[in-house]
Protein backbone atom coordinates (compact mmCIF):
# COMPACT_ATOMS: atom_id res chain seq x y z
CA UNK A 1 0.00 0.00 0.00
CA UNK A 2 1.36 3.43 -0.83
CA UNK A 3 2.36 5.30 2.32
CA UNK A 4 0.07 8.23 1.50
CA UNK A 5 -3.03 6.01 1.27
CA UNK A 6 -4.90 4.65 4.26
CA UNK A 7 -7.84 2.32 4.49
CA UNK A 8 -9.30 0.36 1.58
CA UNK A 9 -10.46 3.24 -0.66
CA UNK A 10 -7.32 3.16 -2.79
CA UNK A 11 -8.32 -0.30 -4.05
CA UNK A 12 -11.50 1.10 -5.62
CA UNK A 13 -9.69 3.46 -7.95
CA UNK A 14 -6.93 1.16 -9.16
CA UNK A 15 -7.42 0.34 -12.84
CA UNK A 16 -7.38 -3.33 -13.63
CA UNK A 17 -6.15 -4.90 -16.85
CA UNK A 18 -9.06 -7.36 -16.63
CA UNK A 19 -11.54 -4.47 -16.69
CA UNK A 20 -10.30 -3.13 -20.01
CA UNK A 21 -9.68 -5.47 -22.91
CA UNK A 22 -8.24 -2.63 -24.95
CA UNK A 23 -10.94 -2.82 -27.57
CA UNK A 24 -13.93 -1.26 -25.86
CA UNK A 25 -15.18 -4.56 -24.44
CA UNK A 26 -14.74 -3.67 -20.79
CA UNK A 27 -15.93 -6.33 -18.39
CA UNK A 28 -18.76 -5.21 -16.16
CA UNK A 29 -21.30 -7.48 -14.48
CA UNK A 30 -24.03 -4.84 -14.69
CA UNK A 31 -23.52 -4.17 -18.41
CA UNK A 32 -24.56 -6.68 -21.09
CA UNK A 33 -21.98 -7.72 -23.64
CA UNK A 34 -22.24 -5.90 -26.94
CA UNK A 35 -22.74 -7.44 -30.36
CA UNK A 36 -19.04 -7.30 -31.27
CA UNK A 37 -18.12 -9.35 -28.20
CA UNK A 38 -20.88 -11.85 -29.02
CA UNK A 39 -19.50 -12.18 -32.56
CA UNK A 40 -16.00 -12.71 -31.13
CA UNK A 41 -17.32 -15.54 -28.94
CA UNK A 42 -19.10 -17.04 -31.95
CA UNK A 43 -15.92 -16.92 -34.06
CA UNK A 44 -13.95 -18.52 -31.26
CA UNK A 45 -16.37 -21.33 -30.45
CA UNK A 46 -17.91 -22.12 -33.85
CA UNK A 47 -14.89 -24.19 -34.85
CA UNK A 48 -14.83 -27.93 -34.26
CA UNK A 49 -12.34 -27.43 -31.43
CA UNK A 50 -14.48 -24.69 -29.90
CA UNK A 51 -17.58 -26.88 -29.98
CA UNK A 52 -15.58 -29.71 -28.40
CA UNK A 53 -14.45 -27.39 -25.59
CA UNK A 54 -18.00 -26.12 -24.93
CA UNK A 55 -19.35 -29.67 -24.94
CA UNK A 56 -16.69 -30.67 -22.41
CA UNK A 57 -17.46 -27.66 -20.18
CA UNK A 58 -21.20 -28.38 -20.33
CA UNK A 59 -20.52 -31.98 -19.30
CA UNK A 60 -18.45 -30.83 -16.32
CA UNK A 61 -20.96 -28.23 -15.16
CA UNK A 62 -24.43 -27.87 -16.65
CA UNK A 63 -25.09 -31.59 -17.15
CA UNK A 64 -23.47 -32.64 -13.88
CA UNK A 65 -25.69 -33.97 -11.12
CA UNK A 66 -24.59 -33.90 -7.50
CA UNK A 67 -25.93 -35.95 -4.64
CA UNK A 68 -27.90 -34.76 -1.64
CA UNK A 69 -24.83 -34.86 0.57
CA UNK A 70 -22.99 -32.14 -1.37
CA UNK A 71 -21.87 -29.21 0.75
CA UNK A 72 -23.37 -25.77 0.37
CA UNK A 73 -19.98 -24.40 -0.69
CA UNK A 74 -19.51 -27.06 -3.39
CA UNK A 75 -23.03 -26.46 -4.71
CA UNK A 76 -22.49 -22.70 -4.88
CA UNK A 77 -19.17 -23.22 -6.65
CA UNK A 78 -20.78 -25.53 -9.21
CA UNK A 79 -23.62 -23.07 -9.80
CA UNK A 80 -21.07 -20.33 -10.50
CA UNK A 81 -19.36 -22.57 -13.02
CA UNK A 82 -22.71 -23.38 -14.64
CA UNK A 83 -23.55 -19.71 -14.90
CA UNK A 84 -20.25 -18.98 -16.66
CA UNK A 85 -20.70 -21.84 -19.15
CA UNK A 86 -24.27 -20.69 -19.86
CA UNK A 87 -23.02 -17.11 -20.31
CA UNK A 88 -20.44 -18.24 -22.89
CA UNK A 89 -23.00 -20.45 -24.66
CA UNK A 90 -25.52 -17.60 -24.86
CA UNK A 91 -22.90 -15.20 -26.24
CA UNK A 92 -22.02 -17.76 -28.91
CA UNK A 93 -25.69 -18.07 -29.85
CA UNK A 94 -26.12 -14.29 -29.97
CA UNK A 95 -23.01 -13.97 -32.09
CA UNK A 96 -24.31 -16.52 -34.55
CA UNK A 97 -27.84 -15.31 -34.95
CA UNK A 98 -28.84 -12.29 -32.94
CA UNK A 99 -30.34 -11.63 -29.53
CA UNK A 100 -32.54 -14.71 -29.45
CA UNK A 101 -29.78 -16.98 -30.71
CA UNK A 102 -31.58 -17.79 -33.94
CA UNK A 103 -29.07 -18.84 -36.50
CA UNK A 104 -29.46 -17.34 -39.93
CA UNK A 105 -27.69 -19.85 -42.21
CA UNK A 106 -27.28 -17.34 -45.06
CA UNK A 107 -25.69 -14.78 -42.74
CA UNK A 108 -23.43 -17.47 -41.27
CA UNK A 109 -22.22 -18.53 -44.73
CA UNK A 110 -21.64 -14.89 -45.64
CA UNK A 111 -19.62 -14.32 -42.43
CA UNK A 112 -17.61 -17.51 -42.95
CA UNK A 113 -16.85 -16.46 -46.52
CA UNK A 114 -15.73 -13.02 -45.27
CA UNK A 115 -13.44 -14.74 -42.75
CA UNK A 116 -11.83 -16.75 -45.55
CA UNK A 117 -11.31 -13.71 -47.81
Amino acid sequence: MPPSETGWAWLDTAPSRADDCGDGTAAAPDRPAGPELARAFARCFRTDDGETVLCHLRGLTVERAVGPDVSDQALRFLEGQRQLVNYVTNLVKRGHGGPRGRVNPAALRKQEQADVD
